[in-house]
């Protein structure tokens, strides 16, 4: 069933540690000293360190790790995560890819996700020591990543309109991971819109969350698998 698995990879996400220009900031140094760790350390939350990030260039696309967090939960606990027939991956704001193993269990306390994310960001696995990691760096940027991986079918609202189950079937038959947007508004970079040939909309004139997209995706392949 490997060959099968439904490949989604969470483009552009939120999810970073403070960069130096706001390490100092009051906001960013409160937060590690409520959890005693370093202000490096910090997983940005635009909940938290809204006043911080004023300094940061694209503001509105950053600090956000509850995307990722509820897209994973639904993820993992849809029926095919839940028979591990898919796999995530990570794109972060840095350029950096994550992959998740497909047996991984993600912490539904939020804080302890952000804590876990942390980790990932500065060791690029988790368990840091593990010579068999649930979350590891795959590639160092988006285009290193398509060269290894594949092609990206990317769902973006400008693309040709399209159903669910034609995406997935489309994805599946030529081994291509469907890109999910997992930043609050905004456009794509350009640099990852070259990365897909095939860009699709699955909705017109609406903007939803990546969950939500993400649901579509997932309950197209169930149908198209288990029915």
């Amino acid at each position: 069933m490997e060959e099968n698995r439904l490949k989604i990879i969470l483009l552009e996400s939120g999810l970073e540690l403070p960069p130096k220009v706001i390490i100092n900031e009051p906001d960013i140094v409160n937060t590690a000293k409520r959890y005693g760790i370093r202000p490096e350390d910090v997983i940005l939350d635009k909940s938290l360190h809204y006043r911080a990030m004023h300094k940061l260039t694209r503001k509105w696309k950053r600090g956000r790790p509850d995307i990722v967090h509820v897209t994973l939960l639904f993820l993992e606990g849809s029926l095919a995560g839940r028979r591990r027939l898919i796999e995530v991956f990570i794109h972060v704001i840095n350029g950096k890819v994550y992959a998740i193993k497909p047996e991984t269990r993600i912490p539904k306390h939020y804080e302890r996700f952000k804590g876990l994310m942390a980790q990932l960001l500065k060791d690029e696995k988790v368990p840091p020591g593990s010579t068999d990691p649930l979350i590891y760096k795959v590639a160092n940027s988006l285009h290193e990543f398509v060269k290894k991986y594949g092609e990206i079918i990317l769902l973006w609202e400008k693309g040709k309109i399209s159903v669910p189950e034609e995406i997935v079937v489309r994805a599946l038959a030529s081994e291509k991971i469907i890109g999910i947007g997992a930043f609050p508004r905004g456009d794509f970079e350009r640099s990852t819109l070259k990365k897909a040939n095939e860009k699709y909309r699955i909705y017109e004139g609406i903007s939803l969350p990546t969950w939500t997209i993400a649901s579509r995706m997932v309950y197209a392949y169930e149908n198209i698998m288990f029915h």
